[in-house]
């Protein structure tokens, strides 16, 4: 998860908590940058991270259109949003790095 200390994401955290369901480890999770520096501040030689909405929109248009094609989607402001608050992270050791921020599919 990330960007959860914008409104959306406060929301998100408040709605789970009612239901009991606390979301352990969330402090780390405020920025794709936060999310990088978990891995640096471990060990890790090299972190990237990119938010699920920028992955979606880098995928080829012939699988946008086949995934969209799976189920009617009215709501894709709020499919958006949820994506802005989900992110991709990885991180290499001992060589070079898998991708960069922006990876080419």
């Amino acid at each position: 998860q990330v960007n959860m200390d914008d409104r959306f994401g406060q929301i998100m955290v408040e709605n789970l908590r009612r239901r009991q369901c606390d979301l352990a480890g969330v402090e780390p999770c405020k920025s794709l940058e936060s999310q990088k520096e978990r891995f640096l501040s471990n060990g890790w030689e090299t972190a990237s991270a990119v938010n699920m909405m920028e992955l979606y929109s880098r995928l080829p248009r012939a699988e946008v259109s086949r995934i969209e094609s799976l189920e009617f989607l009215d709501e894709l402001e709020l499919l958006e949003q949820l994506m802005c608050h989900y992110c991709l992270c990885w991180a290499t050791r001992g060589g070079s790095e898998l991708g960069t921020v922006h990876p080419v599919f």
